[in-house]
C-alpha cells in the first residue's frame, strides 16, 4: 500500500514537472516571437529623374509687317547609383518593439549616430531647342528689321545650341526613413563653373514640385518588415516612383508650357551575417 501511494505521488510530481517545462518553454518562445529583433544589410541603390517639356508655336509680338512667334521643347535624364555598399542596421523599438528603426554606415545599434549619406556617381544629360522667327504681316514684311537689341535683321532668329550634352556633376545620396517607409533624396554639382554655365546654355522646365539639382519631393518606398527580419530572404528591395505633369501660362497667359516629370529609385539590401544569438552587438 505505502509503494502504491509513493508511486503515485512519484507519477504526479513527473506530471507537473513536465506541465511546468511545458509553460517555460511556451513562455520563452512567445518571448522570442515578441522581443527585439534586429538584421544586418550592405545598402546600395539606384535612382532616376526624368523631366520634359513643351512650348508649342505662340505668338510674341506683331506689327504691320511682321508677326514674330516662338516654340521650343526639351528633355533632361539623371542617372544615379552609388559607388560602394554602406552598413545599415534594422532593429526593432518601442514598446512591445512595434516598430522598426534603421541605423546607416553602422551595424552597432549603440553607436552614435551616424551620417546617411551614400557615395555615389551619376550623368545628366540635357537636350533643348527654341525655335524664334516671325512671319509677314498684314502690310507683307521688310527685308530689315530692328531686333530687341536695336540691331538691323535680314535673316530669322537662329536658334541657340539644342544639344548641351552630357555632364558627370558630383553626386551625393542620402537616406531617410521611417516606421515602414523608406525615402530617398540626391544632390549633384557640377565639375567647374565652366561646365556649368555652358549646360545652362540650354533652357529647362519642369514641374513645379521638382527640383534641378535633387529630389524636392517626398517619393516614399514602403518595406515589409517580414522581409528584413527574415533571414531566408538573401535581399530585400525597396522601390518607389512618382510621376508629375503640369501646364504652366507664361506670356501674359498667352501661351502654355506643358511640363512632366518623374522620379523612381530603388535601395537594395543584401543581408550581411547575422549577429550572435543572445545578445546585440
Amino acid at each position: 500500500m505505502g509503494r502504491e501511494i509513493m508511486a503515485r505521488r512519484f507519477g504526479v510530481a513527473c506530471m507537473l514537472a513536465a506541465f511546468l517545462a511545458a509553460v517555460v518553454l511556451a513562455a520563452t518562445g512567445a518571448g522570442e516571437a515578441h522581443g527585439a529583433q534586429q538584421a544586418r544589410f550592405w545598402a546600395t541603390f539606384r535612382a532616376e529623374k526624368t523631366i520634359g517639356w513643351s512650348e508649342p508655336r505662340w505668338t510674341t509680338r506683331s506689327d504691320c509687317w511682321h508677326t514674330w512667334w516662338t516654340q521650343g521643347s526639351g528633355r533632361q535624364t539623371e542617372r544615379y547609383e552609388s559607388t560602394m555598399p554602406v552598413k545599415l542596421l534594422a532593429y526593432t523599438v518601442g514598446r512591445n518593439n512595434s516598430s522598426v528603426f534603421l541605423k546607416w554606415r553602422t551595424w552597432d545599434e549603440f553607436a552614435e549616430s551616424s551620417d546617411r549619406e551614400m557615395p555615389a556617381v551619376g550623368t545628366i544629360t540635357r537636350q533643348a531647342s527654341r525655335s524664334t522667327d516671325w512671319d509677314a504681316g498684314t502690310c507683307g514684311v521688310r527685308g530689315v528689321i530692328i531686333d530687341d537689341e536695336g540691331n538691323e535683321r535680314t535673316t530669322p532668329v537662329p536658334p541657340p545650341p539644342d544639344d548641351c550634352g552630357t555632364r558627370k556633376p558630383g553626386v551625393d545620396g542620402w537616406i531617410g526613413n521611417g516606421n515602414k517607409y523608406m525615402w530617398l533624396d540626391t544632390g549633384s554639382s557640377f565639375p567647374s563653373q565652366e561646365a556649368q554655365m555652358g549646360f545652362r546654355a540650354c533652357e529647362l522646365n519642369m514641374p513645379y514640385e521638382m527640383d534641378e539639382r535633387g529630389w524636392s519631393v517626398d517619393v516614399r518606398g514602403r518595406y515589409s518588415r517580414a522581409e528584413l527580419f527574415n533571414s531566408a530572404v538573401p535581399v530585400v528591395t525597396v522601390s518607389a516612383a512618382e510621376r508629375y505633369s503640369q501646364k504652366q501660362l507664361i506670356g501674359g497667359a498667352r501661351a502654355i508650357v506643358f511640363t512632366s516629370g518623374a522620379v523612381r529609385w530603388t535601395v537594395t539590401l543584401r543581408r550581411a551575417a547575422s549577429p550572435p544569438r543572445g545578445g546585440r552587438r
